[in-house]
């Protein structure tokens, strides 16, 4: 198709284009092409209205009952063509050329009038005119009128009204047969049918400027143009009629001329966007100002020589109409005024009021009271009875974290909602903020839920959960529409605070589940790894260590315990295992438990597993906790010290330093790998390990280096006064063979 006559169906027919049947491969048939159809009708019709004009050998009247037919019959095909290749829209199109092709079919009656007599040709024409006109009309009106809302419409309907009558008086006024004299009733035909036409066009085109269609010569107001051009030239025909005359060049060819342009706009529809300052202003001026130039000709006629019409004066009959439709529309543009400002007012105090009720969102302790914050501030927007928080868990359900004021019977707390609801709020949330309609079983406290609004909160590009906040009101539920953008808002703030912490939250969740798991299906091995006599090589006991058959390491496990709260029941399944396969031991070594802050401070299971032990045992408190409160870790070591002996692990290499050994008094100080790697070759390490020899030998306790790997260490730590030591060199952790 030519660029002149590329189809964009962004308005008249919107899904038309997504759905354009595709065309086969290979080289298209010309009767395929919509646009060369119209086009190589287009030139027919003007060779053979240059023909008429130039009256070669007399025959004018057979190029003018032609070229008619011709326009006629390319628009409809052209249509019919557009109508086999859409797979929507194809009714419309259908309609289209059925209403071009009653108006070709009027033109070939009006050419049997001297077979069959002048009136029976004036009748049928007519009636395929108003079929053509008709169905024209019902495509046409829904597109221009579609997407204004109730008070544009009734404004333009007014306008129309305004532009009949004011019509109506010009043309009767303008067909005077003299002052003093009566027209006939028959003369009012002609003035109506122009008055209606010129109302129709200025309607269509008020509506297409309060639109705001872009100008240009295609689509919307290339259709206003050819219907106009068609109307006048059926108005001409009537009055031709009434003379005696059928037709005359004239009229032929504007009917031409108006139906090939009505084709070419209806294959180019369009509802684009004008742009620029300049027609933004001609536009507004237009939709203000054309009505009351209506008024002004109405009244000005009235000083104008006019006829009466059976003693009737129609000039002031047509101008009380249009004051009245006047009065009536400017009633409208008052309240249409005063509904906007007042609107407007509310919007104004309502962002006040929800900006002050963001401000004072904060985050709290818990995920559960920071969500109950946001209910509490929906609750102060006016008309608000009720708000909740409901999350999406990963897993797909939904609950109800927090709910405020009137909130649903049937929801509680922490509790899941049912999974046709769960699914509708998840499907829903993807597209937005949005209204429902609660049904019958969305009943509280004070009556049934008449309207609920939710916004998504969408965090870390995914949707976490939404905001609702819904009235028992009739009114307050029908202001629920004004105020999503209200909604959004408190979803976005909510996502920003909730965001994180149910992130957090699910992730802590995940990974309670992983170690319930861990603990139940015992999916880890207790090792053990000799401590040794340095000089000697003795053994003289075991450290009992972990490992997780996922080969995950054992000090990110034991982390992730300690964030989800878990540590101490990881640690005791841990110990249980560690105590029942150290009585596979040899006998004589003791064995070393490593035991956090936390499992020392609740000193009960403590105690329980260490009734198990059939051999010494030394306790190993981590250091890569920060321990809070030293005075009630000692209390609770201290009901344990006649049974155990203590080891501070990793010193050096945590926290607190030397104040874990000042404060807790161990037995045994574990030196860290940090100090003993490379220990034989650096200055700085050996002068560091030297000082905490002095520093053991001064308190009463031992050094335990971690980590040795080579004889050089070994020799090293010997000279500087390290008395016990384990590492790979000495013997790796191994898992405990029976037999």
């Amino acid at each position: 198709m030519s660029r002149g006559i590329a189809i964009r169906h962004s308005g008249l027919f919107p899904a038309a284009k997504a759905a354009t049947v595709s065309p086969a491969r290979g080289r298209r048939r010309w009767s395929d092409r919509p646009g060369v159809v119209l086009l190589v009708g287009s030139i027919a019709t003007y060779a053979l209205i240059v023909l008429e004009l130039a009256n070669l050998g007399g025959q004018a009247a057979v190029f003018q009952s032609t070229y008619t037919v011709v326009a006629a019959a390319a628009s409809t095909l052209a249509l019919g063509v557009l109508a086999r290749r859409q797979l929507a829209g194809l009714l419309r199109y259908r309609m289209l050329a059925w209403a071009v092709g009653c108006t070709g079919m009027a033109m070939v009656v009006l050419d049997l009038a001297p077979v069959i007599g002048t009136a029976p040709v004036v009748v049928t024409a007519n009636v395929l005119f108003v079929c053509g006109i008709v169905p024209s009309l019902a495509v046409i009106l829904p597109a221009l009128y579609r997407d204004l809302d109730r008070r544009a419409v009734v404004t333009a309907v007014l306008d129309g009204g305004i532009m009949l009558f004011a019509g109506i008086t010009l043309m009767l006024t303008l067909r005077r047969t003299g002052e003093g004299s009566n027209a006939s009733i028959n003369e009012l035909l002609v003035p109506i049918i122009a008055a209606g036409l010129l109302a129709s066009s200025g309607v269509a085109a008020i509506a297409a400027f309060t639109k705001r269609a872009a100008p240009g010569f295609r689509g919307i107001w290339c259709g206003i143009a050819g219907v106009s051009i068609v109307g006048l030239s059926w108005v001409l025909w009537i009055e031709f009629i009434m003379h005696g005359q059928v037709r005359n060049t004239p009229t032929s060819i504007l009917y031409s001329s108006g139906i090939l342009l009505l084709g070419y706009a209806w294959m180019t529809w369009n509802e684009d966007i004008g742009g620029g300052k300049t027609y933004e202003r001609v536009a507004r001026g237009l939709v203000d100002w054309l009505p009351i130039v209506a008024i002004v000709l109405c009244v000005a006629v009235a000083a104008v020589p006019h006829s009466r019409i059976q003693g009737i004066d129609p000039v002031p009959v047509g101008t009380a109409m249009v004051v009245m439709l006047s009065i009536a529309r400017q009633r409208m543009l008052i309240v249409r005024e005063r509904w906007a400002s007042h609107r407007l007012a509310g919007e104004v105090e309502e962002r006040a009021q929800t900006m002050l009720s963001l401000a004072r969102l904060e985050r709290a302790e818990t995920v559960d009271q920071t969500a109950m914050r946001i209910c509490d501030e929906a609750l102060r927007l006016d008309g608000i009875e009720t708000a909740g928080v409901y999350v999406f868990s990963p897993s797909g359900g939904s609950l109800a974290l927090a709910l405020a004021g009137e909130h649903r019977e049937n929801d509680a707390i922490g509790e899941p909602i049912d999974a046709p609801r769960s699914l509708h709020l998840r499907a829903c949330a993807g597209a937005g903020a949005w209204i429902d309609a609660p049904g019958p079983e969305a009943t509280t406290a004070i009556g049934r839920l008449l309207g609920e609004a939710f916004a998504p909160m969408r965090w870390d590009d995914r949707i976490i959960g939404v905001v609702s906040m819904g009235t028992t009101s009739r009114d307050d539920a029908q202001r629920l529409a004004t105020r999503l953008h209200t909604l959004t808002e408190f979803g976005v703030v909510s996502a920003a605070l909730l965001g994180p912490m149910l992130t957090d939250h699910w992730r802590l969740a995940d990974i309670r589940c992983q170690l319930n798991a861990i603990i139940a299906d015992h999916a880890f091995l207790p090792v053990f790894q000799a401590v040794v006599q340095l000089q000697t090589r003795q053994i003289l006991g075991f450290e009992a260590l972990t490992r997780f058959r996922d080969g995950t390491r054992p000090d990110q496990r034991f982390a992730e315990a300690h964030a989800a709260g878990m540590s101490v029941k990881l640690e005791m399944a841990c110990l249980g295992e560690q105590l029942e396969a150290a009585s596979w031991l040899p006998p004589g070594p003791w064995v070393s438990l490593n035991v956090s802050p936390a499992l020392a401070t609740a000193i009960i299971p403590l105690i329980a597993a260490l009734e198990r032990a059939e051999r010494d045992v030394v306790l190993e408190i981590t250091e890569h906790v920060e321990i809070a409160d030293y005075r009630q870790l000692v209390a609770a070591l201290d009901l344990v010290r006649g049974k155990v002996r203590l080891a501070v692990d990793d010193a050096g290499a945590g926290y607190a330093g030397l104040r874990h050994i000042l404060e807790l008094r161990p037995q045994f100080v574990k030196l860290d790998l940090s100090l003993v790697r490379h220990v034989d070759t650096d200055p700085a390490r050996q002068a560091m390990v030297a000082g905490m020899a002095h520093f053991a030998r001064n308190s009463g306790c031992e050094l335990i280096a971690e980590g040795i790997e080579t004889e050089g260490e070994l020799n090293e730590l010997i000279r500087l006064g390290v008395s016990l030591g384990q590492g790979y060199l000495l013997g790796k952790p191994e898992p405990i063979v029976t037999d």
